[in-house]
């Protein structure tokens, strides 16, 4: 999508993001000895078997006074840098551990949270911060934050580390 053009201004109003990658629960991560710790791989490679559903954007800063100098349909709008809540995954990939049993090694298929899996989400969740598309609409001197924009460095639907985007916004208020 062109930089630019006129979209429908985000407020904080709790409503989620548009999640992003696929979950494949049956996907070997690795294979690795027995009750070693899961070696994390990057949310690139990780977005092609986990998936990280809609969560709501909830900011985990608190919202001040000035905040409410500029509102859409009652709640306070979202600006550049604004931070949410960890995103994390619902999904699970498999480790095989290879483990003795008798005189020869089994494999154990063991199911493993994709946030464990994931270096960016460090078993929690990786990091929400909106980035602005617009270049010329301001509130309180940071840029609006518009639905479509990117929640990570990058553009809109490839960003990292949260490929995400906001998905929700006022249908009458609108920002070039």
């Amino acid at each position: 999508m062109p930089f630019g053009l006129v979209k429908p201004v985000a407020a904080l109003n709790g409503l989620p993001c548009s999640g992003h990658g696929l979950c494949l629960p049956p996907v070997v991560h690795s294979t690795q000895p027995c009750q070693s710790p899961p070696k994390p791989r990057t949310i690139r490679i990780k977005e092609y078997s986990c998936w990280w559903p809609p969560l709501n954007l909830i900011p985990i800063f608190p919202i001040t006074p000035d905040r409410a100098t500029v509102l859409v349909h009652g709640f306070p709008i979202m600006l550049a840098g604004d931070k949410f809540i960890p995103h994390p995954s619902t999904c699970t990939n498999i480790i095989v551990y290879m483990c003795p049993c008798g005189n020869a090694v089994c494999p154990v298929p063991t199911p493993i949270p994709c946030s464990v899996l994931t270096l960016e989400d460090k078993g929690v969740g990786h990091s929400r911060t909106a980035y602005p598309t617009t270049l010329f609409t301001f509130a309180l001197k940071r840029l609006v934050i518009r639905i479509l924009d990117p929640l990570g460095v990058g553009f809109p639907g490839w960003s990292y580390p949260c490929s995400s985007v906001v998905a929700y916004g006022s249908m009458t208020v609108w920002s070039g």
